[in-house]
């Protein structure tokens, strides 16, 4: 029987190191293409509706969002699309009424698959309007504006204020949109920033605008009920036979009035009417106004129709507008960073047309909006002032009106009492 050399035990174990590395580097690879494949879908949010690797016949679809900053030719780039398609895209989307500068973050955009071919993509302004965009057997592109129907779901919402009337709303499925007509149809009776506390409840009645089974956004408001310790108001949609419509309280009476209750919608009151401290100027003297803190900028609102009486720089004021209402009232507006469009001496304004906006010119130490009232030339204190009605409904259509309210009140109690859960009726599901 022959020796083993001395080679032989080297030479194995230079085998099984080798064998061991090509399985390691094997395994390496097989695990990073599924990793990669993996993290595409992720990435890309795709569904596929074929096999995993679909033949030429099948079809499949995509869906990815414009990211913050990403136009579309980016987005298509993420998804590896050749050069040549997406210009082939833009060229037939240019021959649409598409804006390529109006895309923005949250765009939905569907890519459709001709088993690994890009066949077309569907962009979705919004879920009523889309562009479908589709490649020929030549390959040459194609774009077409379409137009989802909308189906509309009359929905209540109920719910207590926790913090800010803002919140609340938006926490029951309200859009900002929403939030901010509810607070417009009280805004005569309720002062959301001096009036609103944790507690209070609040209803609506509202049109939900849906395409294809998708939320796209608030229609027609009902009727409306916010009650608090001190107030129980409501305010019901009324448009009578003559094509007049108001919103009007359960007596009929309208719920707007001569002045507005605040200049601004949201903001919250930092120094009221009377003897205060002055911060800047360090001695206690009369504060003749309101002050609204508000982000600089925030649009200001005449609360009457009138005349501007002055649109300047006035001392301490900063920059400032002075409108004279009928009945001997006028108010000031001070502080501001701007005046508003068509703002100028003797130019008759209408009741909420913007007065300029939110700053902190003058003495102030910061952004805020300085609010005065004054009658016949002495100045009053703005959240005191009450000033009168709207026309009511009509003595002839009074009835009518009534039966239209019950029937607001009827359905909204037969809607709430349905078992939908909250998250059901947020915007987007």
């Amino acid at each position: 029987m022959s020796q083993n050399s001395p080679e032989e035990p080297i030479l194995a174990q230079k085998f099984k190191f080798g064998l061991w590395v090509i399985v390691s580097i094997l395994a390496i690879v097989l695990a990073i293409m599924f990793s990669f494949f993996r993290l595409q879908r992720k990435n890309a949010g795709a569904f596929f509706c074929g096999p995993e690797l679909p033949s030429p016949e099948s079809t499949y679809y995509g869906g990815d969002v414009l990211q913050k900053g990403e136009v579309l030719a980016e987005l298509l780039a993420r998804w590896c699309i050749p050069g040549d398609k997406i210009n082939s895209i833009y060229a037939a989307l240019s021959k649409t009424d598409f804006n390529f500068r109006k895309m923005k973050p949250g765009d939905s955009v569907a890519l459709i698959y001709q088993g690994l071919d890009l066949n077309g993509i569907d962009y979705y302004l919004n879920p009523v309007v889309l562009y479908a965009v589709r490649f020929d057997s030549n390959g040459s592109a194609s774009a077409l504006k379409l137009t989802n129907s909308v189906d509309t779901v009359r929905c209540a919402i109920r719910g207590t204020i926790e913090n800010s009337l803002w919140n609340s709303l938006l926490k029951m499925g309200a859009t900002p949109e929403l939030v901010v007509e509810f607070a417009e149809i009280l805004r005569y009776d309720i002062d959301f920033f001096t009036e609103c506390n944790n507690g209070d409840t609040f209803e609506l009645l509202v049109d939900r605008l849906e395409a294809n089974g998708r939320f796209y956004r608030y229609g027609r408001v009902y009727m409306v009920h916010y009650k608090s310790r001190t107030d129980n108001v409501y305010g019901f949609y009324y448009q009578d036979p003559s094509g007049r419509w108001d919103y009007y309280n359960e007596k009929g009476q309208s719920l707007r009035k001569t002045l507005l209750r605040s200049p601004l919608s949201f903001a919250r009151i930092s120094s009221y009417f009377g003897m205060r401290f002055h911060p800047i100027l360090k001695i206690v003297r009369p504060h003749q106004g309101v002050d609204y803190v508000a982000p600089r900028g925030t649009p200001v609102s005449a609360i009457a129709d009138g005349v501007v009486t002055m649109a300047r720089w006035n001392g301490g004021y900063g920059k400032m507008v002075e409108i004279k209402h009928s009945g001997g009232l006028s108010s000031r507006y001070g502080h501001l960073s701007g005046y508003g469009p068509g703002i100028k001496v003797g130019r008759f304004i209408r009741q909420g047309a913007t007065v300029g906006y939110v700053g902190a010119t003058g003495l102030a130490t910061g952004p805020h909006l300085h609010f005065e009232v004054r009658q016949n030339g002495k100045p009053v204190n703005p959240l005191k002032v009450i000033p009168p009605r709207a026309e009511p409904v009509p003595a002839k259509y009074l009835a009518d009106f009534q039966a239209v309210k019950n029937g607001y009140l009827e359905l909204f109690k037969k809607i709430a009492a349905l078992p939908v859960r909250v998250s059901e009726s947020l915007p987007g599901n």
